[in-house]
């Protein structure tokens, strides 16, 4: 029998493994990573920003990313981008997201979008649409070497399509995502739409490219709608109680509202009420909507007055 070496074995592990984590950059979804795109419709320039807000592990041990998305001039919702939309990444980094990026029907709450380990060639089923109507798929046509924003890295683009069989390499174009490894999304072209492209980034504390970003803490402070103000929780981690207070500047009807990890609503603390200007607070005692009582996790509270809203999280330990 042929001997093997355990110093190869270890060192293969650690490749392995390497490769592994090296290609979670094209994903690369930690809080307050920042990125601007350049909306790329002719007459209609504009800006559109994305901002990580929150990551964390479920029970599960899968890695959760919630990103906020706007345009900046002025601020509203964005193109091609969702407005809040929360990815899975489980570890074997396939990314699903709870935002149908293909412009499909799928119907599913979370699609896989992106498989960060695949190879060029290879291609995955997003979802079956039943009822013989086919298929929405993906299929990462290209990966090649590349220089973004004077550093030597990778390229992914990924096709998505509509095929009447799952086995099928090609059929309705549906539009692309181009991941760059170490930056994220490079690019995004759906059916009908124009695409937008990258302008700069600012991940782990470091820019990249063309923005205006001069630093996380202004980032975060810019996105702050002005006329009230939602301050951390506190305590927080709690059990069994915690408050959570805001600030008005002028007076409008207002909601306050609990959501889970899922981004489904939990409770509705303060539901549609005028409230005048001046400072509130409210408790939140870990129950749901019928009394209730939660289990341990992070959750998310979100006050909206006027068609502007700001969010933030917080985590229950029981």
């Amino acid at each position: 029998m042929k001997s093997i070496n355990l110093c190869s074995i270890i060192i293969l592990i650690i490749i392995s493994s390497a490769i592994g984590q090296d290609n979670a950059d094209y994903f690369p979804y930690k809080k307050n990573n920042y990125w601007e795109y350049l909306w790329l419709e002719t007459g209609y320039p504009d800006t559109i920003v994305s901002l990580s807000v929150f990551d964390s592990v479920d029970n599960e041990g899968r890695k959760i990313a919630v990103f906020d998305s706007y345009f900046i001039n002025p601020i509203k919702p964005p193109a091609m981008l969702p407005d809040s939309g929360t990815y899975i990444i489980d570890s074997s980094l396939n990314v699903f997201s709870n935002w149908a990026t293909s412009g499909s029907g799928c119907v599913e709450e979370f699609i896989p979008v992106y498989k960060l380990n695949f190879y060029q060639g290879e291609q995955w089923v997003m979802c079956d649409l039943g009822y013989g109507y086919g298929y929405e798929m993906a299929r990462i046509k290209e990966i090649r070497d590349t220089v973004l924003f004077g550093i030597q890295t990778k390229l992914m683009w990924i096709n998505y399509f509509l095929a009447s069989d799952s086995t099928d390499t090609t059929g309705l174009d549906r539009g692309w995502d181009a991941l760059m490894k170490g930056i994220g999304l490079y690019f995004r072209q759906r059916e009908g739409w124009p695409g937008i492209g990258i302008k700069g980034a600012v991940i782990n504390g470091i820019l990249y490219g063309d923005t205006t970003t001069v630093g996380v803490n202004e980032i975060l402070n810019y996105y702050q709608p002005a006329g009230f103000q939602l301050y951390q929780n506190y305590p927080n981690p709690f059990n069994p109680a915690t408050t959570i207070k805001f600030e008005l500047q002028t007076g409008g009807i207002i909601s306050l509202i609990i959501y889970d990890l899922l981004g489904n609503e939990v409770i509705r603390l303060i539901d549609k009420i005028y409230y005048p200007s001046g400072k509130f607070e409210k408790i939140w005692s870990g129950t749901d909507n019928y009394s209730n009582i939660l289990g341990s996790g992070v959750y998310f509270y979100r006050l909206s007055i006027d068609n502007q809203s700001i969010s933030k999280s917080m985590i229950l330990i029981k």
